[in-house]
């Protein structure tokens, strides 16, 4: 690229146009010329080029909210404008902790270099952006339906047998796809050299990137402590994740949540001893927070129409995916995987619908499905569920298990006609130990405190329970 940044700042970032966030800063690579006359190091890739790579277009194909946007006619945004929004709030809370990470650092480990803050900003927006890479068409719908049917592939530092997830795809990806680009960043947004760019020998190491896209998080002693320590932005008490995903999906879909102060939040968080820790004057800002996601998960996510929409997508969604991209897991053909987008699977599902490409007995990647798979596509296509919730329940509990009783109104399933729908929220972290390690509470009086305690207004867990009942053929027209 042509031009010299030192004549004016906008040669070396982007600006993308927000509705969330305002604005999000995106590097764009610099000639060696201009970099050196800004004091920056040279570099040969920078965040456009990231972004500009088929796995992160891809993200333009996958819907953040999967059956939602058929309920919430305005929600037809994408888990690529999401991974935006999480790259910038990472970069924002990047920046707010690195100086008590940086103290932390030379208090716990005295003598061993600390990271330059442009690697550790820079390595955090990475994480944001990529943390969806691996989701495939109707993104946690895919998990639960095609992915959970294959294994993840083997790690040490987690227990075998887990299946696999989109997050092990987004590491393979990650590691496999991206890591050359990822290893040639130099730089975080911004042009002051001695805050954005990382130090003489630094480069993002793309398996730091993995762990911290991990789930379950990983338990990895050969991690820098500073990686671990930034881990629960990603897989914690609250995460850059859903303060992203909250207010988007919320705005998007017209759906009023009320006040959620995320920069109070972020504010009173610091890094200490014990990791990412929250001052006691946030936690009002954490328990808004909190309560905002559960009314979201109530009245959008786990909508009574999305939910019977999802009772027909169950029935016809794995045999779709297998006619389009067959019966191998996407570990062993990432290539593949690449070209699996809910434009491929609507395309066929449109195709299906008006009685193309069926057969009776469909070959795995011959494109063909059953007819009844064809006509269950065709109402879910014209929003048309086949399912009428007739009996709802909500009940919030602190153990892992609902109480039977407040279950007993949804009486039971019976065989192709009624369907009971049991739909969880972790509306709180319920386990005070796990909660503690992944975001420490501090009073006022510099005193250790219990998280999971200081939340209890809020439920360990809420559920929206359902009866379905079929609805007869004769009504469906």
């Amino acid at each position: 690229m042509s031009g010299s940044p030192g004549r004016h700042p906008f040669g070396a970032v982007n600006l993308i146009s927000d509705p969330i966030h305002g604005y999000i800063e995106l590097t764009k690579r610099l000639s060696t010329a201009a970099a050196a006359a800004s004091g920056l190091p040279a570099e040969t890739a920078a965040e456009v080029d990231l972004l500009d790579t088929a796995w992160l277009q891809r993200l333009r194909r996958i819907s953040q909210l999967q059956s939602a946007r058929w309920v919430f006619p305005t929600a037809e945004h994408s888990r690529f404008t999401h991974g935006l929004g999480v790259m910038h709030e990472a970069g924002l809370w990047a920046r707010h902790l690195y100086p008590s990470l940086r103290s932390s650092l030379a208090t716990v480990e005295p003598g061993t270099p600390v990271p330059s803050e442009g690697l550790v900003v820079e390595t955090l927006r990475v994480a944001g952006l990529l943390h969806d890479v691996g989701h495939g068409p109707f993104a946690h719908f895919f998990d639960d339906h095609v992915l959970h049917h294959f294994p993840a592939p083997d790690d040490p530092r987690r227990r075998p047998g887990k299946p696999l997830s989109h997050e092990d795809l987004s590491q393979l990806i990650i590691e496999r796809e991206l890591g050359e680009l990822i290893g040639a960043l130099r730089r975080a947004p911004g042009l002051a050299a001695e805050r954005d760019a990382f130090a003489p020998g630094e480069s993002i190491d793309p398996r730091w990137v993995s762990f911290l896209v991990s789930k379950p998080a990983l338990a990895d002693a050969a991690m820098p402590r500073w990686v671990r320590w930034l881990q629960p932005l990603l897989s914690g008490v609250f995460t850059v994740d859903n303060l992203d995903y909250v207010r988007r999906d919320a705005y998007m879909t017209g759906v009023a949540i009320g006040p959620v102060d995320v920069e109070r939040l972020r504010r009173y968080c610091f890094i200490g001893p014990r990791g990412l820790t929250l001052y006691e004057p946030g936690l009002g800002a954490l328990e808004m927070f909190l309560t905002a996601r559960l009314f979201m998960y109530r009245h959008v996510y786990f909508h009574r129409t999305v939910r019977a929409i999802d009772l027909d997508l169950a029935e016809v969604f794995e045999p779709s995916i297998r006619a389009i991209a067959g019966d191998r897991s996407p570990v062993d053909n990432l290539t593949g995987y690449l070209d699996l987008d809910e434009y491929a699977l609507l395309h066929q599902a449109a195709m299906w619908s008006r009685g193309e490409a069926l057969r009776e007995r469909p070959d795995p990647g011959d494109g063909t499905v059953r007819p009844e798979v064809g006509a269950t596509w065709r109402g879910i296509l014209l929003r048309r569920p086949r399912w009428r919730a007739e009996v709802e329940v909500r009940v919030e509990f602190e153990s892992g298990t609902p109480p039977t009783a407040a279950l007993a109104p949804l009486g039971e399933p019976e065989p192709d006609s009624v369907v009971v729908d049991l739909a969880v929220i972790d509306a709180r972290p319920a386990d005070a130990l796990e909660t503690d390690s992944l975001l420490a509470l501090e009073t006022r009086d510099g005193r250790p405190a219990s998280l999971a305690r200081s939340l209890a207004r809020l439920p360990a867990w809420a559920l929206v329970g359902r009866r379905y009942r079929r609805i007869p053929p004769a009504a469906d027209a």
